[in-house]
């Protein structure tokens, strides 16, 4: 039994229509595509805030749709936690305010969730007594999310809540994020059009387009399948891979990825904060064989997986135990006559990696 199964077909008057189905039994699943293509829609249906013409929603093999036999539970009735882009906060409470309305809104049955935990998780506690207005935007998304979370929701569905602030500012709420699903195994239904925040956070990805699914899988599996549709308001793939480990070694700071240790840039965010490195696919790279006498402090052994020719570069994925991205020009592509399962070194300047 998939733990969220979507069925769905809806023309609107203006003549956009969403037709597709999928399934995911993943704790953390991204719905990922460009402007327009309807991911917010299909929120819209499972949360109820839609009716569709047809349709199919169930929920750990829990019905709150199946329009064929006049079934449509009501918003209230599906235990389903709402994070918007916008946080949505009632302006009129305060910050525990605003998370109580959540409580009062759970459903009656015993709570996996509390306030003093959520307060904790989140780090909100020296906002409690502060209106919405007196809040930053990052802080607005902190209590959002707590305000959902405390509704003891069987799914989270967030619409692209981090669009609106900086990248340093997202990682850390992403962390946020992160830490609730793992302390409450809630699992997350999260829209987005950032590669950045699927590579981080997502395990399984559904990918639309014009209302249609064209894709689904792991985050590298989906985000190149069958076209490089991620890519569409970008130059190229996303670097973001996950560490395990961070050492301090002298004046230099060292990520450790499945034991291959890679110098880092000093700068970006403190040591004990980072969990991923990043760099530019750019920046990467590539030699048939490892190479002596180069300024590249960072060589790492991997085997090229695929290759993508796009109409002005080429990009090369290596398995190094995660997936690295280069990009080179089609002259090198001939010159080093790279091949899917050929061997290479990916090259990487120390000041070209950063923390994340």
């Amino acid at each position: 039994m998939a733990l969220l199964e979507f069925q769905c077909r809806h023309r609107f008057a203006g003549g956009f229509e969403l037709d597709l189905a999928f399934e995911s039994d993943q704790h953390f699943t991204a719905l990922f595509g460009p402007s327009g293509s309807g991911k917010t829609t299909i929120l819209h249906v499972i949360a109820g805030l839609l009716r569709p013409q047809a349709g199919v929603v169930r929920l750990s093999g829990r019905a709150l749709l199946e329009t064929h036999a006049r079934l449509c539970r009501p918003p209230e009735q599906r235990n389903i936690g709402f994070v918007f882009q916008d946080a949505l906060l009632f302006p009129h409470l305060t910050v525990e305010g605003n998370l109580r309305y959540g409580i009062a809104r759970a459903e009656k049955k015993p709570r996996r969730v509390e306030f003093s935990r959520v307060v904790e998780v989140l780090e909100i506690g020296p906002l409690l007594k502060r209106t919405p207005h007196n809040l930053s935007g990052g802080e607005k998304q902190r209590v959002a999310l707590g305000r959902a979370l405390l509704r003891n929701p069987q799914l989270l569905v967030m619409d692209e809540p981090l669009a609106a602030l900086d990248d340093s500012l997202r990682a850390r709420i992403l962390s946020y994020l992160e830490s609730a699903v793992a302390e409450w195994q809630v699992p997350v239904l999260y829209v987005t059009h950032s590669q950045a925040e699927v590579r981080r956070a997502a395990r399984w990805v559904i990918v639309v387009s014009s209302g249609r699914l064209v894709g689904a899988g792991t985050p590298d599996e989906a985000l190149t399948q069958p076209v490089p549709l991620a890519w569409t308001n970008s130059t190229g793939p996303v670097n973001l891979l996950r560490i395990d480990r961070l050492d301090m070694a002298e004046d230099r700071c060292v990520a450790h990825i499945g034991g291959k240790a890679i110098i880092v840039s000093a700068g970006g965010p403190q040591p004990q904060a980072a969990s991923f490195i990043q760099f530019r696919p750019a920046d990467v790279m590539l030699s048939r064989g490892d190479v002596c006498g180069v300024s590249a402090r960072n060589h790492l052994q991997g085997q090229v997986c695929r290759i993508l020719t796009l109409e002005s570069s080429v990009f090369v994925a290596i398995d190094i135990g995660q997936i690295l991205w280069a990009e080179i020009t089609q002259q090198a592509l001939t010159e080093l006559q790279l091949a899917v399962g050929c061997q290479v070194t990916c090259l990487l300047k120390a000041h070209s990696v950063g923390l994340a």
